[in-house]
């Protein structure tokens, strides 16, 4: 098989399911993944022949895709702000949007070591708390990022923290790990400089909008929120803020779109000010910030 039977088979297959476009572009990182071939083969070497050791596993890339596998899934890794995640059916495939995130919260920790010499990470190490950690990517970024930091992660699935220490070693970061659940109470007693979560905010109802590869292959107990209880994981966030941040200290989480303006009332009724929404890439409201206010007497 060559590599225009091998594109022609899989637009064939995958033009039900994704854009022209990005069928294209799925098959192109198929094809670097697994020959070693960079994208511009499809146009220069058309006619080149597949390697036959690897032409079952070609195959069964094409009908891994053609049942709506993420990619990210068949090969078993993504890249994540410099970092190589591996992922599983068990956590989130980390996000674009998440990956804006963890550059908004890198940014604000080196505004504040800068503005506050007295945190140099070789004095006094930054403190750092990635609820719903799931892969860990969040943690394991801020972690590379800031090497000499304390960096935790906590998730209700065992799964998931799992697959989240894997990610640790393979970075060769150092992050805690624990197992809670974020509705429940925080048994844990830290001095927080952030926490930041990527929680559940997908509304039941959008279900019906979202692409059937993340329906069938990503865990639903990490996306979806009932819809009369939108703002149940930002509550919950908020209060574990409460008892675990420092007094001036940050929190950072992503958001429902629809939501910026109920997220900003609850953190208000929370105790939290200085509060932001920040946009992503497309102009969507997709991220908060938070300050917990400095208490007076």
């Amino acid at each position: 098989m060559t590599v225009k039977e091998y594109v022609d088979r899989g637009m064939e297959m995958l033009l039900s399911l994704y854009p022209r476009g990005e069928a294209k572009a799925l098959l192109e990182i198929v094809l670097e993944g697994f020959c070693n071939y960079p994208a511009y083969t499809c146009y220069t070497d058309p006619d080149r022949f597949l390697p036959l050791e690897q032409l079952d596993e070609l195959l069964g890339a094409l009908n891994d895709l053609h049942r709506g596998r993420p990619i990210q899934y068949i090969f078993g890794k993504t890249l994540f702000e410099s970092c190589i995640i591996n992922v599983r059916e068990g956590a989130l495939i980390p996000r674009p949007e998440t990956a804006e995130l963890v550059r908004w919260a890198r940014s604000v920790l080196e505004q504040q070591l800068r503005t506050n010499p007295s945190e140099e990470v070789n004095n006094t190490p930054l403190s750092v708390l990635d609820v719903c950690t799931g892969s860990g990517a969040i943690a394991v970024a801020l972690a590379k990022s800031f090497p000499q930091s304390k960096v935790y992660g906590v998730d209700i699935s065992e799964e998931a923290l799992a697959l989240a220490k894997e990610n640790a070693l393979l970075n060769n970061t150092e992050v805690q790990f624990w197992q809670a659940d974020i509705l429940h109470p925080c048994s844990q007693s830290l001095a927080l400089d952030l926490m930041i979560s990527n929680p559940p905010y997908v509304l039941t109802s959008e279900k019906e909008t979202m692409r059937q590869n993340v329906l069938d292959y990503e865990p639903h107990i990490a996306l979806f929120v009932p819809d009369d209880d939108p703002l149940l994981f930002y509550r919950a966030l908020a209060d574990w803020g409460m008892t675990l941040l420092k007094e001036g200290a940050l929190l950072m989480a992503e958001i429902n779109e629809k939501m910026g303006e109920e997220v900003t009332r609850l953190l208000r009724h929370k105790g939290y000010s200085a509060i932001e929404i920040n946009k992503d890439v497309n102009g969507k409201p997709r991220m908060c910030r938070a300050v917990k206010r400095h208490t007076t007497t």
